[in-house]
């Protein structure tokens, strides 16, 4: 069965990406974030979901490989969705600011 709650992780990812300066965040930043809407997640499963994102064009992720830390870069796509201009599957609309 499919985590029902992956395509609002998805959505949270993408709009603190949207806010955040330079539309950039690292994984642990998102993992915090991640936090405060309820979902409490390994940093094993927030990479997870950033290889989802980036793997179908939303965001582009640069790894640091002897830290583990990601920064993550929103794409246009992902702002777009971000923003609920665009809809994509996988992910959910927008949440209210």
């Amino acid at each position: 069965m499919d985590n029902i709650f992956l395509p609002n992780q998805r959505i949270v990812i993408l709009q603190g990406l949207e806010h955040a300066a330079g539309h950039e965040l690292s994984n642990e930043m998102l993992q915090r974030l991640l936090r405060e809407y309820g979902h409490a997640r390994g940093i094993a499963d927030v990479n997870e979901q950033i290889n989802w994102l980036e793997k179908r064009g939303f965001v582009r992720a640069k790894r640091l490989e002897e830290s583990g830390l990601v920064i993550v870069r929103a794409l246009r796509p992902g702002v777009e969705a971000a923003r609920g201009l665009i809809r994509a599957e996988g992910i959910d609309p927008p949440l209210e600011d």
